[in-house]
């Protein structure tokens, strides 16, 4: 066997040494310092990828190892265009129109011929050992591609063939280039019978995909949405909705792909919810009961009502998604809200197996737990701080609200890209936090007209008097909107500012930014909040009108026989994202974007190599109403 590698190995470098600018692989001499993990990045493809293709490498590489690496300047129309690989699997590679396959368990000479479409005698020529030797379990076995004449007759010029890759779906692939699913498979009628598989040579529309993707982004609908709430969701009318979408004038169904206008609104492509076969998942769930208690008061308790409200929540995702034919064991520990218990329950042996493991709630035992699991297997989700984690040195680390920092930058970009020439006011506050915010935003708010002065309104004696007010809205340009930035969220200052100006006359214009929305707003005059338009960012937001809420709700109130909290749809969101995230295999930061009943999640890398989640709502204010609003898109009065 491992003679027969060698053969394989020397046999693609000669291959691929040949024509190699033409050629799917080449050979690549390793440079001084080089690895596997650093040639894969630049290449932009996994290690596990790479090592596919060097079966003979076996941990890493050195100095002047010749190795195959995939040809970034590869045009597969010419060599595998009308080829057929129906019957490719995900390990094979295909160099000089063959296949290079891998036998596995259970697979006979006639089950490969039938699979790929050859005759036997066709095989044992392109394989001489095996009439031999015969077919072994491992072995790398050379099959030559049939030629298709349809898919060459069936083209104009209006499609060219297209090279399937990894983990490319019908999805990404029709948003690539700008169509629905269904147009592609009317294109391919094969991929509609059997799926698409790694490899696969379909026809496409001659779009290249920067064109595709410059007017347009695209969106699958998700189950219970329905017309309304896609054009509130997205900002758009019905009638816009509809001429870019004729087929849905007799209404939309789950997955159906919609074109909607390009605003720049994600920067990233969206996660599609998919369930491979046979999925299989550990998680544990660490937290606070306080189970060791005499007495556990449910009325009174805050924390366990948190905690039982969270966990109700999770245990719904994870019915709905066994539902979905992913299998899943779960474990519960209690912390006992306690640092040393928690370090304690991160150090069996069994929790190093896990895929995931959900809390603690807190920061300080989420980085006892995080320091015993750092070279284990499972992602920890650190499910409601908003504490910096950056300091915490794990890279499976998933912190999943955003933190002070991420609100500021998220609501700064709506100011930016909404600012036209409106009056700027900040209004600060003699806390530490008042202060820290100031500093982080005063010179982007400067930066946005340099030639017009930034009103900076400051206490007196630990508070802003009502004639501080008066004598300043005298100043005021009554002709043009003011914006007001509220810098504190401190009870006695957030009564001042908006006890002051939610009772302006009607005939100033303002609008007033914050940069988190936390329980002292609780406290403040809705009315008040809705005469100033107060803008906020949000890591979720209910939609007690959608009708996914509504579903969530309705089972939740018939399981536990009480209406869910916001903690109950965060511990719903938390876990149904991250296990289907799990379950789809491909990493966090190329996964795109998700929105769950009521958390958007978009994760990113943050300072200590961790994931951090800037899935980030811009909320306002309309009417007595809150409303989650297009950030890019917005009236400015």
């Amino acid at each position: 066997m491992k003679n027969l590698k060698i053969v394989f190995f020397l046999f693609l470098i000669s291959c691929l040494s040949i024509l190699a600018q033409d050629k799917k692989f080449i050979t690549y001499k390793v440079k001084q310092g080089e690895s596997i993990q650093s040639i894969s990045k630049a290449l932009s493809i996994t290690p596990y990828d790479l090592l596919k293709l060097n079966p003979d490498v076996k941990d890493n590489v050195s100095a002047n190892d010749i190795i195959i690496i995939p040809n970034q300047n590869y045009d597969p129309l010419e060599d595998i265009s009308n080829a057929d690989l129906s019957g490719i699997g995900e390990k094979d590679i295909v160099v000089d129109k063959f296949i290079y396959h891998e036998v596995i368990p259970k697979e006979t000479i006639y089950s490969i011929v039938k699979s790929f479409n050859i005759s036997e005698e066709e095989l044992k020529a392109s394989n001489p050992f095996l009439a031999e030797n015969g077919l072994k379990i491992g072995q790398v076995i050379r099959i030559p591609l049939k030629i298709d004449e349809t898919e060459l007759n069936a083209k104009d010029d209006s499609t060219q063939p297209y090279l399937v890759k990894a983990k490319e779906t019908k999805y990404s692939i029709a948003k690539k280039f700008g169509i629905s699913i269904e147009d592609l498979e009317a294109l391919n009628p094969k991929i509609a019978l059997h799926g698409l598989q790694i490899d696969d040579v379909i026809l496409v529309p001659i779009l290249s995909e920067t064109e595709a993707n410059e007017a347009f982004v695209f969106y699958e609908v998700q189950k219970l949405e329905t017309l309304y709430s896609i054009t509130k969701k997205f900002d758009i009318t019905e009638d816009e909705l509809l001429a870019l979408n004729p087929e849905i004038s007799d209404g939309i169904k789950e997955g159906m792909l919609l074109k909607l206008p390009n605003n720049n609104r994600m920067t990233k492509p969206l996660f599609v919810d998919v369930v491979p076969a046979g999925s299989e998942l550990k998680m544990a769930m660490m937290l606070p009961f306080k189970s060791r208690r005499d007495s556990l008061n449910f009325e009174t308790d805050r924390l366990l009502q948190i905690t039982t409200d969270f966990y109700f929540g999770a245990l719904m995702a994870i019915d709905s998604l066994k539902k979905q034919g992913l299998s899943i064991h779960m474990k519960v520990y209690d912390t006992e809200n306690n640092r040393e218990v928690s370090r304690k329950i991160s150090n069996e042996v069994e929790l190093q197996e896990f895929d995931l493991v959900v809390g603690p709630m807190f920061l300080s035992n989420v980085k006892a737990v995080s320091t015993n699991l750092k070279y284990g297997k499972p992602y920890i989700a650190s499910p409601i701080s908003t504490k910096d984690h950056s300091n915490i040195d794990n890279k499976k680390l998933i912190q999943e609200r955003a933190s002070l920092d991420n609100y500021t930058e998220e609501m700064m970009d709506f100011v930016k890209a909404n600012y036209e020439n409106q009056d700027l006011i900040v209004i600060k506050n003699d806390t530490k936090k008042s202060e820290q915010q100031f500093n982080r935003i005063i010179e982007d708010i400067k930066a946005l007209n340099p030639e017009k002065e930034v009103k900076i309104l400051e206490p007196k004696d630990g508070y802003i008097k009502p004639d501080d007010f008066k004598v300043f809205r005298d100043t005021l340009d009554r002709n043009i909107v003011n914006w007001f930035f509220v810098t504190d969220t401190e009870p006695a200052y957030l009564g001042d500012v908006f006890n002051n100006l939610g009772v302006f006359p009607e005939v100033d214009s303002l609008m007033v930014f914050g940069f988190e929305k936390d329980r002292n707003y609780n406290k403040i005059d809705n009315n008040f909040l809705a005469r100033v338009h107060f803008h906020y960012p949000s890591n979720s937001f209910i939609d007690y009108n959608h009708a996914a809420f509504q579903q969530f709700e309705a089972t939740f109130k018939r399981k536990y026989y009480s209406l869910p909290s916001s903690y109950a749809v965060e511990g719903f969101d938390v876990t149904y994202d991250l296990l289907m995230r799990l379950a789809e295999g491909s990493d966090f930061f190329d996964q795109g974007v998700s929105e769950r009943i009521a958390t958007k999640y978009e994760f990113i890398e943050n300072t200590s190599g961790g994931i951090l989640n800037k899935g980030i709502f811009i909320v306002k204010y309309d009417g007595l109403e809150e409303k989650v609003i297009n950030p890019f898109k917005q009236d400015s009065n």
